[in-house]
């Protein structure tokens, strides 16, 4: 009887554990800008995406740099590819219009509010790596 006890005292513990950790809400990702949605477990999506988190994540985009403004520790960078235009926030960088930049892919976050510059972006990819062309 006392190893039927000390079992279910065990599972119940056990589950509590387990729910107490699923209940704890996602953190946005670390030394992202203000306002950034927390990232589900496991990184970028349930896709199982390559985790872009490292900073030598491979340059795939490539653009043309329209505009550029800077935030604490963030730039974020207008960019033209061919016809496309899109925004995208990296890490601090001295980049000015006109420069042809390479960055990683990542995450695009849909109507995207930035705190630290009271805007609202449309779309903004994040990205951790962006290099300019020489």
């Amino acid at each position: 009887m006392k190893t039927i006890i000390a079992l279910l005292s065990l599972a119940l513990f056990s589950a509590t554990s387990i729910a107490a950790d699923s209940a704890t809400p996602a953190a946005a990702p670390a030394g992202a800008p203000a306002g950034h949605p927390a990232m589900p477990p496991g990184g970028h999506g349930a896709a199982g995406a390559a985790d872009m988190s490292k900073a030598d994540a491979p340059l795939t985009q490539k653009g043309k740099v329209l505009s550029v403004v800077d935030a604490k520790q963030f730039t974020y960078i207008e960019v033209q590819d061919g016809k496309t235009t899109r925004w995208v926030a990296s890490p601090a960088i001295a980049v000015k219009a006109g420069n042809t930049i390479r960055y990683a892919g990542g995450d695009t976050m849909p109507k995207f509010h930035s705190k630290t510059l009271n805007r609202d972006f449309t779309n903004l990819m994040f990205t951790t790596r962006v290099v300019i062309d020489k």
